[in-house]
């Protein structure tokens, strides 16, 4: 198991969501506009750094999100300080600086209201970040290069655990508290660290899960033998399930939790 590969999201407006995370936050963008799908990553769009938004065509007004906060990987403590300023400039509201884990980090709301957290590698170990991007308007040295940990929601811990554990075979590292005095499990995902973990919030309120269904969270494995054994369990179990082959060397596993969310496991021996 690599680590996490990728979040989806729903937005509402992609051009929108191009711009906060270009020219605010300094990522690279790729916006398809015939499939109404953005990604933003580092410089090449590597899994590991990869956020993709997917446009909301329905008529809700007020969306739900399976996410309790995404974390986004910098550098160094020095650069939470330089996202402050960055912040202050576009008027993008933040809060204080807190710790998880010894690592320095700091929550913000994107232009659609999903909460993200930007956290300091410095004192990290494990899944490596990603390569910066030289044309933004964050220094190389500062700015965000990958994804982790990302924290879910469930209402059913016990059933979304089972699932991460037992059928994606995640190692369950630790448990915590949020400052709003949630239950939270760790899940490590291949060598850990910032972008090898899932963090499984226990959350009181049912989570409305749009239809189709947008949120996603992906890891990576390039252990083929591994892979094939979590779809052969999944196969004799009978769980509902699709497999999608994609280009040569990469095939994805998707699953849809009872919550709702679509969690997926991609054999991956391109990146």
């Amino acid at each position: 198991m690599n680590g996490l590969r990728s979040v989806t999201l729903w937005t509402t407006n992609l051009e929108e969501t191009e711009s906060f995370y270009k020219d605010v936050l300094g990522l690279n963008t790729l916006l398809n506009k015939d499939t109404n799908i953005l990604h933003v990553g580092d410089a090449d769009l590597a899994p590991g750094t990869r956020l993709i938004f997917k446009q909301y065509l329905g008529e809700s007004e007020s969306l739900d999100t399976h996410f309790y906060g995404i974390a986004l990987r910098v550098p160094t403590d020095f650069a939470l300080y330089e996202y402050k300023q960055q912040f202050d400039k576009y008027e993008v509201t933040y809060e204080s600086v807190q710790q998880l884990n010894g690592k320095h980090m700091f929550k913000f709301y994107d232009n659609n209201g999903h909460a993200f957290h930007i956290i300091s590698d410095e004192l990290n170990s494990g899944v490596p970040l990603g390569t910066a991007y030289d044309n933004g308007p964050i220094s190389p040295i500062h700015q965000i290069q990958g994804i982790g940990p990302v924290m879910i929601k469930s209402p059913e811990t016990q059933a979304t655990g089972s699932l991460l554990k037992n059928i994606f075979e995640l190692q369950l590292l630790a448990e915590y508290k949020t400052i709003e005095d949630e239950a939270t499990l760790v899940f490590q995902i291949g060598a850990g660290g910032n972008g090898g973990e899932l963090h499984l919030v226990d959350h009181s309120e049912p989570i409305e899960s749009l239809n189709p269904p947008i949120e996603r969270v992906a890891f990576s494995i390039d252990d083929l033998e591994h892979f094939e054994n979590i779809v052969n369990h999944v196969k004799e179990i009978e769980m509902e399930h699709h497999i999608i082959q994609h280009e040569a060397g990469l095939i994805s596993l998707f699953i849809r939790d009872i919550t709702g969310i679509i969690i997926t496991i991609t054999y991956d021996t391109v990146n």
